[in-house]
């Protein structure tokens, strides 16, 4: 895989694993160990989409379920 903020190279597994936000894509979040830079990663590809910025939210809504309990009442 290679780093999109820094172009280093290495196996997807070099890249430290941060947290999979969303449990119906193969995105994660990783970063990188040469630049620390937050990237976006498409794991069944094995590359960098994009590079995370803080208080960024590039998931979305997580399964449509937010603000069930208000509905149903």
């Amino acid at each position: 895989m290679k780093c999109i903020a820094c172009n280093t190279e290495a196996p997807i597994k070099e890249f430290r694993y941060l947290y999979n936000p969303r449990i119906d894509e193969s995105v994660s979040l990783r970063q990188c160990m040469k630049c620390q830079a937050w990237l976006v990663v498409d794991e069944m590809k094995s590359e960098a989409t994009r590079i995370m910025q803080g208080g960024e939210d590039p998931w979305g809504k997580s399964a449509g379920i937010e603000n069930v309990a208000q509905t149903t009442q």
